[in-house]
């Protein structure tokens, strides 16, 4: 168990030195020379790259509880199969409402960019 928590957090990590690269007084320099909706694409990449990696990490968080939950729900014979099939349509709900969560988050980083994209295009043609 120490070791699949060791390997959720090295993943973790790994994720987020993503962000260390990221250098605010150059990257403030170079806002003086780009138009705003360049700077809005660049801001969306960066929060939805953010989030993907929160969400990711999350997601593994989740997987390993469920199969600690599904260890213990197999090993353990006081629970009623009311119980246990309680508990297993909580975490089909569960899986269900993370995926929306995840389509619907894409969904508008989807229509932001959309959006930051058609303004870009609209500063070009001025």
């Amino acid at each position: 168990m120490q070791d699949s928590i060791k390997n959720m957090m090295d993943e973790f990590m790994k994720n987020a030195s993503s962000f260390k690269g990221f250098d605010l007084p150059q990257n403030t320099d170079m806002l003086n020379n780009l138009s705003n909706s360049k700077v809005g694409i660049q801001l969306l990449d960066f929060q939805k790259s953010a989030f993907n990696n929160s969400y990711n990490t999350i997601v593994k968080i989740q997987a390993q509880s469920e199969k600690i939950a599904d260890s213990f729900l197999k090993e353990n014979s006081t629970i009623p199969a009311e119980g246990k099939k309680m508990l297993t349509e909580w975490k089909a709900a569960f899986k269900k409402g993370q995926t929306e969560f995840k389509k619907s988050v894409d969904d508008s980083f989807n229509k932001a960019e959309s959006y930051l994209a058609e303004a870009k295009k609209e500063t070009k043609d001025k």
